[in-house]
């Protein structure tokens, strides 16, 4: 299809008006994971996050298997069970890599980024070739449209 196709962390969800969220754009652009629908259950518009779900597969924990062995032993900048942060996040660039190979044998694949201003994410990621894009810039994109 070659469409850019967005997968929104939670800070970035919460940085994002509402209306944007209610956007045509956002609707049709925007995916959230169920570990991301997690962290954001309180949200006002909770159900709606929900309507752009990118379920957590088999495959897609394949792909976690695979982020968790680029961390190093004692690293918990992006994972940090005792400390309660970063739950999402392995399971945030394990989406992108799964919904990225499921589009390899594609002539037009779509390109698939990540919404973060979590750093940890973005070095995850930037490690395995994916974009990141912060928050502000996925906002002024919705207002342009």
């Amino acid at each position: 299809m070659n469409q850019t196709l967005y997968l929104v962390d939670n800070n970035a969800i919460v940085q994002l008006r509402r209306e944007r969220i209610k956007s045509a754009f956002f609707r049709s652009f925007c995916r959230i994971t169920d570990d991301v629908l997690r962290e954001a259950r309180e949200h006002p518009d909770a159900a709606l996050l929900s309507r752009n779900r990118y379920e957590l597969t088999p495959s897609v924990l394949e792909q976690v298997r695979r982020v968790m062995k680029t961390v190093e032993v004692g690293d918990t900048s992006l994972v940090d069970l005792y400390g309660n942060t970063g739950a999402a996040d392995p399971g945030l660039v394990a989406s992108a890599l799964h919904a990225i190979a499921l589009e390899e044998e594609q002539l037009f694949a779509d390109t698939w980024v990540i919404v973060t201003n979590d750093r940890a994410v973005e070095a995850a990621a930037s490690g395995h070739g994916i974009p990141v894009l912060r928050p502000a810039v996925l906002a002024a994109m919705i207002d342009a449209t």
